[in-house]
């Protein structure tokens, strides 16, 4: 931009060294000076005039006022210094357009001053003497006001806006910063379009008022505004600027936000109430049409609240409430959430969680969790809950038949017994009603003797001598007949059975084992017992090992006890700690289902670990799979250096076998070797190893 002409008024002292380096600077094209503070005749070449404000002016017989008031055909700059700022404060109120300091501004200040003080000229000039009045008065209110042209350049903003915006008497905005004004909406998170500003909106001549907007400054906490805004015409009525008028709401809105969290949340739990957790619900099913994947609504009940009331007092109750909600809370995903429907009626919407045993096993987990002893104040309180599901959208369309159906299903529940959860559907109700005949004779299965152990050969590939045997349990059921470990596990697992399940696994094959070694004097036959995730973490299995090794005088060496690869790599301290007890004891310990999961070499390369088995999903394909043919090889290669024994399960097929001669596997098992089979059966197999008939060379049995 060229150089301002510029008329200096003034010769104190002070500001020698601003005069010269103004004069000197490109901001300045041309420059003229008089030290009267009086002139008659202003050259028609001035387009700036700058004054000093001080001792001079009233020496010259005038005030501050007359003063501005004769030059008041001029963009007019008052010249002062830093600690008699307030005198440029004072000349800007009576009607000067701006005002230096000049020992505290360089260059490009000085430059934006002056621009900023010819813009607000022209703009002024424009205005009819109505528009001069009007602002006036609002340099006078409480309200917030902001001035601009139309091109969006602030030229004015009022005492009550910089108190209201944290800015000083001396903060000029830069070009940017109208353009940037309350550019976040109300949620204080949204943007704000452009064409939405207030200042471009007042800038463009429309009118608007109540606009709340969000005013966000480094170093400041939001502040929010409610803004009327309209264009400023001048004479001829053409658009010249805008201004917009402005108050602090930020107070009313946070009593209005707390409001409306009352109105949505409930007081005593802090979770969302009905109408809040069916708008949710809501939200959820259109996010679940979508992605065409199902939710789930449980619909949750504490069983015979209305006695805790009676008994402990309703402070004890509203506590009890209120833990509930936290357990539910702390055992629900990120993701899913909950809600309290009145009462001692809780509900909970789970998205994303696959299949429909998924929900069942969500609500398992919160009937445990629920029912566990609460202290409320001193007290020791138990409550269970009975729980309704309904599955989305075969259970119901809307949210309100939806948690309809929940609903019932937890009545269903509750008449039931309660401290169990229902599915509203038909279907799914059948497979629970199963599920829960099943868990019910598991709890009775030991004492009815109805496990059994089944026992499958495994081989040295080599010689294929016959080495050890897995002992897999089997449950002969009394209507479903005899069920393999895949209908039942998860069962004993989720009800904690699996320890004195596992117990019984544990004394029965090495009792058998013991057994057999004696009558056909086979003293290195080993048993391989598989273990669940859950028996690492509590150290009675360590006892139970102890136990099964002094009843029996077994060498520890024959037993092998089979984890899931997984179990290790987790590395947790309980579980490590089982490992490091079982290895003191010198059972071996074997990795099950390698090479299907993750499992690093630092976990092998421990001490702990004997050998590993060959996941049998590597061992169906392997003649065509090349993938799985590297994957086991490398494998065996790995254990050979890390002195590691390898099995391979699932071996069905010659060529397989052959396979694994080949790579030097050391130990196979599957159908073509045989089939797990009752103890009866594997004495006969043993008679014959003893004679030197190899299994291989019988058949399949």
């Amino acid at each position: 931009m060229a150089g301002r002409s510029i008329l200096y008024l003034g010769g104190s002292a002070f500001a020698a060294d601003f005069v010269e380096n103004l004069k000197n600077s490109p901001v300045c094209g041309y420059f003229g000076r008089s030290p009267s503070m009086t002139l008659r005749d202003i050259p028609e070449w001035v387009e700036l005039v700058l004054f000093e404000v001080g001792p001079a002016i009233a020496q010259s017989g005038q005030t501050l006022q007359s003063l501005i008031n004769s030059l008041s055909a001029y963009p007019l700059v008052a010249v002062t210094s830093r600690d008699r700022e307030h005198r440029g404060i004072a000349a800007v109120s009576a009607g000067a357009q701006g005002y230096v300091c000049t020992d505290n501004l360089d260059i490009e200040d000085i430059q934006n001053i002056f621009d900023h003080a010819i813009q607000r000229h022209q703009l002024v000039a424009r205005l009819s003497d109505s528009d001069n009045t009007v602002l006036s008065i609002l340099k006078s209110i409480n309200d917030g006001v902001i001035v601009a042209d139309q091109h969006g350049h602030v030229l004015d903003i009022n005492p009550a806006a910089r108190s209201i915006l944290g800015l000083g008497p001396r903060n000029l905005p830069n070009g940017d910063w109208g353009k940037k004004f309350c550019s976040i909406a109300a949620d204080g998170k949204t943007p704000i379009q452009h064409d939405e500003l207030p200042l471009v909106q007042a800038c463009r001549g429309q009118k608007f008022s109540n606009q709340v907007a969000v005013y966000r400054q480094a170093g400041q906490s939001d502040t929010v505004l409610s803004i009327n805004g309209q264009g400023l015409y001048d004479g001829s009525q053409s658009l010249t600027g805008g201004v917009i008028t402005f108050r602090d709401v930020t107070e009313v809105m946070r009593r209005t936000v707390e409001l409306e969290k009352r109105a949505q949340y409930d007081e005593l739990t802090l979770l969302p109430n009905r109408r809040l957790f069916t708008r949710q619900l809501e939200k959820a099913m259109g996010r679940s049409q979508r992605r065409n994947s199902p939710i789930a609504v449980l619909f949750i009940d504490l069983d015979r609240f209305k006695s805790v009331n009676d008994t402990l007092g309703h402070d004890i109750g509203d506590e009890l409430l209120r833990q509930v909600g936290r357990r539910l809370i702390d055992n629900t995903r990120i993701g899913d959430f909950s809600g309290r429907w009145g009462g001692d009626e809780f509900v909970v919407c789970l998205e994303d969680f696959g299949e429909p045993n998924n929900a069942a096993a969500a609500a398992q987990k919160l009937v445990l969790v629920l029912s566990e002893k609460y202290d409320v104040k001193g007290s020791e309180v138990y409550a269970t809950p009975s729980i309704g599901i309904a599955i989305y959208p075969g259970s119901g369309e809307t949210a309100e038949r939806l948690i309809k159906a929940a609903d019932l299903a937890m009545y269903q529940a509750k008449n039931r017994g309660g401290g169990r959860f229902q599915y509203y559907s038909n279907v799914l109700n059948s497979k629970l009603e199963q599920r829960e005949e099943l868990e019910i004779g598991l709890r009775h299965a030991l004492v009815r003797e109805e496990f059994v152990l089944h026992y499958q050969p495994r081989i040295d590939v080599g010689s294929g001598r016959l080495i050890g045997l897995e002992a897999l349990l089997r449950w002969q059921h009394p209507r479903f007949g005899l069920l393999p470990p895949a209908r039942f596990l998860s069962i004993l697992e989720s009800t904690g059975l699996i320890h004195s399940a596992g117990e019984w696994v544990l004394d029965t094959a090495t009792r058998q084992l013991a057994a057999w070694q004696n009558q056909f004097e086979l003293p290195d036959l080993s048993m391989a017992i598989n273990l669940s995730p859950q028996q690492l973490v509590y150290g009675r299995l360590v006892e139970a090992v102890t136990k099964s090794i002094t009843d029996t005088m077994l060498d520890p060496g024959c037993i092998e006890l089979e984890i899931g690869d997984g179990d290790i790599v987790r590395q947790r301290s309980n579980e490590l700690d089982t490992l490091q007890g079982l290895r003191k004891l010198g059972v071996r310990l074997s990795l099950d289902h390698f090479g299907i999961r993750d499992v690093s070499f630092s976990s092998l390369d421990t001490g702990v670990i004997d050998s590993f088995v060959l996941d049998q999903s590597l061992i169906q394909d392997v003649e065509e799979n090349n993938s799985h043919q590297r994957i086991i090889r490398a494998a065996i290669a790995m254990a050979r250096g890390l002195d590691i024994e390898v099995a391979a399960e699932g071996v069905e097929t010659l060529p397989q076998f052959e396979f694994l001669r080949s790579c030097q596997c050391d130990l196979a098992q599957g159908f073509l070797i045989s089939r797990p089979i009752h103890a009866d059966k594997v004495a006969s197999i043993l008679r014959s190893e003893i004679a030197g008939t190899r299994l291989l060379a019988r058949g399949m049995p």
